[in-house]
């Protein structure tokens, strides 16, 4: 068997002096570094090693061997120290870097991937505490900001018109039109928008290219709020520094919306729900509920005089039985909306039940309140549209006033006496105005 030469072997091999200058090298080494074994001899092999290589930017072993055509290679190096200086043996670890490299962007991604679900799991039980919608869109803002490093975020949510109104953060774009530009093209995608440059934006829509433009913004990430095909609104995050958006962005944007889409949802849920329980959903007043509740709320008033008025609808009983009831629920709202016009803003209205009616009202005297009950009286005493001759309606009107300052201040007493007011308003005839004095 011959002797293994230098050559023969997969490594490079190379002889240092004392100095670290290199003095012979196998062709292996010629090929890595692209240099004759001439122009190696005397080089410091210092001068052909690049940056240590390794996860992290640690060193692992490993070096990078430079190329002259600007390349290079990492490789572990072994030594031995000779009578003249140093040999060194070079090996090939491109495989183990590519490795390494591979293990870094996992372990990068799984550490991400940790960050964001924590994220989502804190805005979600962010989102669970929010009261009010402004509460929640203010927390959107700070999540989204935080999530995707934004300098400014903005949450637009559908108005009455229609259209979207600011709703929270602060937005860079100078044109109101830029803005409704680009809300209404995400919405009508209903889907997450990554753009970076202003090239893209440009592709996207010369509009919003030139709004960035003027914003001096260089990304932009928008996504819908919506939950089962319902829109609320869209965010928007603007980066004001070069941004490119990996695979996990859009599912981040879609994920926190989702959520802040459930949130809406639910608080809007509850809002009706208790709307429906502090209101009549004949009339669209409060309800008997809302009236103690409110009464209550008086007695926190200083010397204030308050009027409950009980008012019984005369000849109802013979529209619902003649006309039927869907007419009696018509004028029920006629008269309901009677009311609010013959009172202030701040005045209660409220429905007690049947065709019995409340209103309280604070008023300076006794004279006032029963101005005000006599003015009630001739509204509802007008005709209504709906109904066919022979068949009037009027109002009997009970009375009853007291001082929110009175130690025996009852709401219940209030109604109950304004309520045996109005019978005796209701035996003398109807169509009149019983009052009591003030207690």
């Amino acid at each position: 068997m011959r002797p293994i030469a230098a050559d023969d072997v997969p490594s490079a091999l190379l002889s240092l002096d004392g100095e670290g200058r290199i003095t012979d090298a196998n062709a292996v080494f010629e090929e890595w570094t692209g240099l004759s074994l001439a122009e190696l001899t005397g080089r410091p092999f210092t001068s052909l090693r690049t940056r240590i290589a390794g996860i992290g930017g640690r060193s692992d072993g490993f070096v990078r061997l430079a190329n002259v055509d600007g390349s290079s290679r990492p490789v572990i190096v072994g030594s031995r120290v000779t009578d003249d200086g140093e040999l060194l043996v070079l090996v090939d670890a491109t495989e183990r870097a590519e490795r390494e490299l591979e293990l870094v962007r996992s372990q990068t991604l799984q550490e991400r991937t940790r960050n964001r679900l924590q994220l989502i799991i804190d805005s979600s039980i962010a989102f669970s505490a929010a009261t009010t919608e402004q509460e929640l869109v203010d927390i959107l803002v700070g999540t989204v900001a935080k999530a995707y490093q934004a300098e400014q975020v903005a949450v637009f949510l559908h108005d009455d018109t229609g259209g979207f109104a600011h709703s929270s953060g602060s937005n860079p774009l100078r044109d109101p039109q830029q803005t409704a530009s680009l809300v209404s093209q995400v919405s009508a995608l209903r889907s997450v928008v990554a753009i970076s440059g202003t090239t893209e934006g440009d592709e996207f829509s010369p509009v919003l290219g030139q709004a960035m433009r003027d914003a001096a913004m260089d990304a932009v990430l928008v996504s819908p709020i919506q939950h089962d095909d319902v829109l609320f609104g869209v965010f928007v995050a603007f980066f004001l520094h070069p941004r490119t958006f990996d695979s996990e962005a859009a599912p981040l944007a879609d994920a926190l919306s989702n959520q802040a889409a459930q949130a809406i949802t639910t608080l809007r849920l509850q809002r009706q729900l208790e709307h429906a329980a502090m209101h009549d959903e004949t009339t669209g007043l409060p309800n008997r509920r809302r009236l103690e509740t409110q009464l209550l709320e008086y007695q926190r008033s200083v010397s204030t005089l308050v009027a409950t008025l009980f008012i019984d609808l005369d000849g109802f009983k013979r529209v619902n039985d003649g006309l039927g009831h869907h007419t009696g629920d018509l004028l029920l709202r006629e008269v309901g909306r009677r009311l609010q016009a013959t009172v202030r803003q701040e005045d209660l209205v409220a429905r007690y039940g049947g065709d019995e009616f409340v209103v309280v009202c604070e008023v300076p005297e006794l004279a006032a309140a029963a101005d005000v009950a006599d003015r009630i009286r001739q509204a509802i005493e007008k005709p209504f549209d709906d109904l066919p001759e022979g068949f009037p309606i009027s109002a009997s009107i009970g009375m009853s006033i007291a001082r929110t300052e009175d130690p025996d201040w009852n709401p219940d007493r209030l109604v109950r006496e304004a309520d045996h007011a109005m019978y005796s308003a209701k035996n003398a005839g109807g169509n009149r105005v019983v009052g009591l004095p003030v207690a």
